[in-house]
């Protein structure tokens, strides 16, 4: 199946109806959503997305229902990943990620200085339209504070961050010549 992207309001209405899938089955939801999808919705990027990336709390149950969406509407079976999870810092220390409630489900949108560390972390070639976005967001001119920011969030040891910190200051300097010219 070719991947689908979806933008913003297609991932609203995603979210809404698993909202509502939820709710009718009694289940209070926790998410925590990154990527493109809180790029989209957080930031109003128009880059779209092929998958929800996210935390969802109780796990089983949402996974269940997200399989049972796939079949209904036609979806790829991963539309919603929680793979992205395996290596990512503590989501609870994001404390400004931005609030909102899909009717049973409540969500926290990755902040933009999480999103951008990430990013930065993974170093991905898809990634850099994403970080010079960010970059012009936070309105951030220095490649050691976007290096200082990035291994503030994944420290100097985690599985996430590999890169030395020379390298990241080098892709740094790349992205904000490609954000501010």
């Amino acid at each position: 199946m070719d991947k689908h992207l979806f933008d913003a309001d297609e991932l609203r209405a995603l979210l809404t109806e698993l909202g509502d899938r939820m709710a009718e089955r009694g289940e209070k939801v926790e998410a925590y959503i990154i990527g493109g999808t809180a790029m989209a919705i957080g930031l109003g990027s128009r880059r779209g997305t092929d998958e929800i990336d996210g935390m969802f709390r109780p796990h089983e149950v949402v996974a269940e229902e997200a399989s049972k969406m796939a079949a209904e509407r036609g979806l790829r079976s991963d539309w919603l990943n929680t793979r992205a999870f395996s290596f990512m810092s503590d989501p609870s220390e994001d404390t400004q990620a931005k609030e909102i409630t899909f009717n049973g489900m409540s969500v926290r949108l990755a902040s933009p200085r999480y999103l951008l560390a990430m990013k930065m972390a993974a170093g991905r070639l898809k990634d850099h339209g994403d970080i010079v976005i960010l970059i012009r967001h936070l309105e951030l001119r220095d490649p050691e504070q976007i290096a200082d920011l990035t291994f503030a969030i994944f420290g100097d040891d985690g599985m996430t961050l590999t890169d030395p910190r020379k390298s990241v200051v080098l892709l740094a300097k790349e992205m904000l010549r490609l954000a501010w010219g």
